[in-house]
């Protein structure tokens, strides 16, 4: 009979331990997920950020005005909404500044300004837009503030 018991109770701990490992393994497979999920996910941002780059310089120079370059234009925002659209797919949005104050944790502030008719901390400009996924930070956006 005691046979029989240490035999049960090996069986039991050998079962945990499989388990114990079978939950790590998903774990980690989840783990490997998100991270191939965030490092696709910045290589589409990169590409939205080129697009509005590349509208930022068009605009600037005046080129906008030619009726071919603003048929290009709107194809360029086309695309870029169509990526946005994938990243909401999976749950990553640009960071909103509802109040256009500066969140702590989700901006990094590149440049300040004096601005005497503004307050301090407020958003000037967005240099870079950031992108969340629920609460985890997929990059921070560059803000340039207010710093009288």
């Amino acid at each position: 009979m005691s046979d029989s018991i240490t035999e049960l109770e090996n069986l039991i701990v050998f079962n945990l331990q499989t388990a114990n490992k079978f939950k790590n393994e998903v774990e980690k497979k989840e783990n490997e997920k998100i991270d191939q999920l965030k490092e696709i996910s910045l290589g589409v941002i990169d590409i939205i950020d080129s697009f509005e780059l590349i509208e930022e310089s068009l605009i600037e120079k005046g080129m906008d005005q030619n009726e071919q370059v603003s048929k290009t234009l709107n194809r360029y925002k086309t695309i870029q909404k169509k990526l946005l659209n994938l990243l909401q797919k999976y749950g990553i949005s640009k960071i909103e500044f509802p109040d256009n104050r500066v969140i702590v944790g989700l901006c990094e502030v590149v440049e300040t300004e004096v601005h005497n008719d503004k307050k301090n901390d407020e958003i000037i400009t967005i240099v870079r837009h950031g992108y969340i996924r629920g609460k985890e930070l997929i990059r921070a956006a560059q803000i340039i503030i207010v710093k009288n």
